[in-house]
């Protein structure tokens, strides 16, 4: 029982240090890379601000109601799909395209997800590994913030690296399948407070 306990730790943590890596990755890419919110990095910055504060307000009704595995599996579908759109050339206007349009509701949903795998993180880790677990999820997303501004200059082709953004969306939420749903989760505390006391 302890080396099953053990291991389904040691997958929690795996699984939560992707989470964390990928959703930073995208997080950064967007904000720093990709993320072509306007004419000037003046109008990109407060594009990406306003839709970081729309996805503060968007996330307590979303984690309240859909609980924290299907937010971040919502999250990683919404991701998806702007990433795709956004491969589509259509322009209406001088300003405006698709392209920038699925960027800032990307940049909504990725700020969902990275807010949602925090809160989770800390609800799926035991107390006495709690620390621990949020040290390797946090180490993984400072490497990922090193990596996601630079993800834009892996191809010329804007397709290729809004590619690798949907595989990123789409293995976090495949991955999310993996953990359990701590919301009103009394399993979960249970096998959290058995894991503590060994």
């Amino acid at each position: 029982a302890v080396v099953s306990t053990q291991s389904t730790g040691l997958l929690e943590t795996f699984v939560l240090a992707y989470l964390w890596f990928s959703t930073c990755l995208l997080f950064y890419g967007l904000n720093f890379g990709w993320g072509n919110f306007g004419d000037t990095p003046y109008v990109n910055y407060l594009f990406a601000a306003l839709g970081e504060v729309t996805a503060y307000f968007i996330l307590i009704p979303v984690v309240k109601f859909l609980g924290r595995a299907p937010a971040m599996r919502a999250t990683a579908v919404v991701s998806i799909l702007c990433f795709l759109l956004a491969m589509v050339d259509w322009k209406w206007s001088s300003v405006w395209s698709l392209d920038r349009l699925m960027a800032l509701v990307a940049i909504v949903s990725i700020s969902v997800a990275f807010s949602v795998v925090y809160l989770w993180s800390g609800e799926v880790a035991p107390t006495s590994h709690r620390g621990l677990i949020l040290s390797v999820g946090s180490l993984s997303a400072r490497a990922a913030a090193f990596i996601g501004p630079f993800v834009s200059s892996f191809s010329d082709d804007r397709r290729v690296v809004l590619g690798i953004n949907a595989f990123l969306a789409g293995s976090a939420g495949l991955m999310t399948l993996l953990l359990p749903e701590t919301w009103l989760c009394w399993d979960c505390i249970k096998d959290n407070q058995s894991m503590s006391k060994r």
